[in-house]
Formats: C-alpha cells, sequence, structure tokens
C-alpha cells in the first residue's frame, strides 16, 4: 500500500504515545528520549521541552482518518534557540510522510491526471506538481546527457509552444533519451549540437521514417552515423498505393458487392501467407473484380517480400523483380512506391540487415498521445517534457512492458 511505512511507524510506536480523538481522529507524538537534543545553533546540551504544536498530516489516501502529529519542541536556555525533535517519517517544512510524498512521484508513471492524483490524496494539484518537479529537478541535476550507439529519432503532435517536437531513443536499451521542444530547422540543429562532438560521433546508426529532412540533420550533425529506413513506414507505402487503387475500384461497384469490398479491405492489406482459409476465399473473390486491383495486389505481396531478404544479393535480385513488374503493369501509385524505394535503397537495407526499426519509438508516441488526452493536453513543455520521460524510463512499467511482450 502507498502508505505502509507511515502506518508501520505509527504502529511501532508504544501505545502512550498514541490518542483516539475520535473515531475518525489519531493524535500521536514521538517518544521522548532519554537525552535532549543539543542545540543546533550553540551545540549546548542542557536544553529542554519547550512546548509541543499540532501538525495535521496531509496526503494519506484511501482514509477517512485524520492523523494529527504533537511536534515536540525544544529551547536552549542559554542563546534562547527554538528547535524541533528529529522526525525520521517526515522531512522539515512538509505536511505529508516522506513514502506519501515518494508514493505521489511515483504515480505519475501510470496515464492518469494530476488532478487525479491529488483528488487520491486529497491535496491540491499544485501541490502534486511541485513534489513531482522538485524530484525531477533533483533527478536532472544528478543525470549525465548522454547519446547512445544506437538511436531512434520521430517527430509528434504536442501542441506545447510548437506544434511538433521530437522523440529521441536509446534502441539498444529501449530508452527514452530526450524530447526535444521544437522540430523547426533552426531550433532543431541548435539543441542537437548542443551535445559535445564526442558525444554525437558515439552515435552509429539512426532508425529513422522516409524523412529526408532527418535525414539530412543526421549527416550533417552525427558524423559516424550509419541511416537505417524504419521498417513499417516502408511498408506502409505498398499498402497506401493498394489501398487507393482499392477505392478507386470499389467505386465501380454497384451494390451490395460495394459494403462487402469496403468491410473485407483488411484481406487486401494483409500478407497472403497468414490469411485463414475463410479470408482466402475473400481474397479470390476480391481479386475477381477488377485486373487492376489483382495486379495491385501482386505488386504488394512482391514488395512485402523485398523485407524477407536474407542477405544483400538477394535484396537486390527482389527489389529489381519488383521494378521489372511495377514498369511491366504501369500503375501509377506503385511507380510512387519504386522511385522512393530506389531513393531509399541503402537505408532500407540497413534497416532489414541490422533489424533495428522505430517500432519501440512508435509505442512510445502512442503512449505520449495517449497522456495528452488523458490530461486533456499540456500548457508547460517542461512539465510535458518530465512526464514523458519519468513514464517512458519508469522501471516497474517496462518490467511490466516486457513480461507483456
Amino acid at each position: 500500500m502507498p502508505c505502509k511505512d507511515f502506518s508501520t511507524y505509527l504502529l511501532s510506536l508504544p501505545d502512550k504515545c498514541k490518542e483516539i480523538v475520535t473515531d475518525d481522529c489519531v493524535r500521536f507524538h514521538l517518544p521522548q528520549p532519554k537525552e535532549n537534543p543539543p542545540c543546533p545553533a550553540c551545540g549546548a546540551t542542557h536544553t529542554h521541552v519547550n512546548d509541543y504544536r499540532n501538525q495535521v498530516l496531509k496526503g494519506i489516501p484511501d482514509t477517512s482518518t485524520q492523523y494529527i502529529y504533537r511536534v515536540r519542541r525544544y529551547r536552549c536556555p542559554f542563546c534562547g534557540k527554538t528547535f524541533t525533535e528529529e522526525r525520521p517519517f517526515i522531512d522539515r517544512y512538509q505536511r505529508m510522510p516522506k513514502d506519501i510524498i515518494q508514493s505521489i512521484v511515483e504515480e505519475h508513471s501510470e496515464i492518469v491526471t494530476t488532478s487525479y492524483i491529488a483528488h487520491k490524496h486529497g491535496v491540491s494539484s499544485s501541490t502534486v506538481m511541485r513534489h513531482f518537479s522538485k524530484w525531477q529537478e533533483a533527478q536532472e541535476e544528478s543525470t549525465t546527457h548522454e547519446l547512445p550507439s544506437i538511436l531512434s529519432m520521430d517527430e509528434f503532435r504536442g501542441n506545447v509552444g510548437a506544434k511538433y517536437q521530437v522523440v529521441l531513443n536509446d534502441l539498444e536499451h529501449r530508452k527514452c533519451c530526450a524530447i526535444l521542444k521544437d522540430r523547426t530547422t533552426e531550433n532543431l540543429y541548435k539543441t542537437i549540437l548542443e551535445y559535445p562532438q564526442a558525444e554525437r560521433e558515439k552515435v552509429l546508426l539512426v532508425s529513422i521514417d522516409l524523412c529526408a529532412f532527418f535525414h539530412k540533420l543526421i549527416e550533417e550533425c552525427f558524423p559516424n552515423a550509419e541511416i537505417a529506413a524504419d521498417k513499417f513506414h516502408a511498408l506502409r507505402l505498398a499498402n497506401n498505393a493498394l489501398d487507393s487503387i482499392r477505392k478507386q475500384e470499389q467505386e465501380k461497384i454497384e451494390a451490395p458487392d460495394k459494403k462487402w469490398f469496403k468491410n473485407s479491405r483488411h484481406v487486401l492489406l494483409g500478407r497472403k501467407k497468414k490469411l485463414s482459409e475463410k479470408d482466402k476465399a475473400k481474397l479470390a473473390k476480391m481479386l475477381g473484380f477488377s485486373v487492376k486491383i489483382s495486379r495491385a495486389y501482386e505488386l504488394k505481396e512482391d514488395y512485402f517480400d523485398i523485407f524477407d531478404s536474407k542477405d544483400r544479393q538477394d535484396f537486390k535480385k527482389r527489389l529489381h523483380d519488383f521494378a521489372v513488374k511495377v514498369k511491366e503493369y504501369d500503375i501509377a501509385e506503385f511507380k510512387r512506391v519504386l522511385r522512393t524505394t530506389q531513393q531509399w535503397k541503402e537505408e532500407i537495407w540497413l534497416g532489414i540487415k541490422t533489424g533495428y526499426n522505430n517500432g519501440f519509438t512508435e509505442g512510445c508516441n502512442n503512449t505520449i498521445k495517449v497522456l495528452k488526452r488523458i490530461c486533456y493536453g499540456f500548457r508547460n513543455i517542461v512539465n510535458f517534457r518530465r512526464r514523458i520521460l519519468f513514464i517512458l524510463n519508469n522501471k516497474m512499467r517496462q518490467a511490466r512492458r516486457s513480461q507483456a511482450a
């Protein structure tokens, strides 16, 4: 339970230190030490108890009981200094026990709103945010900003300050490295170049989608890095081309087959070798509607086969065979697919060869989008970035994700 440590500490106190004021109110104090603590100002040892002050504890969840801590205060007879006793369960100037504050911080690893955490603990949203920000600031001061050898780069729409932000991930250790606040050319170059030259030289491979801007940025900022094209984005070229042709041919079909054809589009987009017998029968019927749709499907399957290449020679042969068939069938949508693939063929081959892709990064982007939707957006880029990094790099969340995989 979140308040286990405080509850355990309270139960360990002698009965004479606890008083049940009402059914929902408990007052307690710490045992009197054998020797009074020395004065923190002058060091004198002959201090005495001056008074007690009641402090109502806050933030303890899942309980309607009010806890009142009677704080013992000492006075030094020599310098007149007053000071409070040592309190192992709570920090100075706080009204929440240490473990409750830690619990509030850890709850930020879940995709919930700040107001939800605040309501759970019976405190304000600003209090929750203050404790989380203070903890994150301490972590940031002790963290060195290093770049990994295998890097992934992608943009996402955050709408915080700027329309788009950029996420940098460590693909080797499946960790989020940084959230860059702006995708604009000037700010992106400035942020990347703030990393020392030695750090940028450590990057050996960067996985990106088929973005010419990112390609140019990597060439200029990471001198030792090779570029791998993300397999998912490359495969989507063929699926998008096929789906575009499907929509064109669908307009020529009369009802009720038109509706059936639309509802069965997932059969066209899936790999033939993974279809069930029922879906294969659907596929045969769909391909019978049009020669163009049949040829487009054949090109899509041939394109997907390119990504099953065992070596570079096999890759070149399959790409060549695909190019010959595209020229023969003369379908404009797949001509564009071929043109893009040939422009990115070296990067696509490196992605196939190394096995690195943006799958982890796309999953992170989805988590970010869910967080943004649940929280109805963010206004402060610093809070947004801290929350994303805390969620994506939380060890407990990573362990659950690994078990699910």
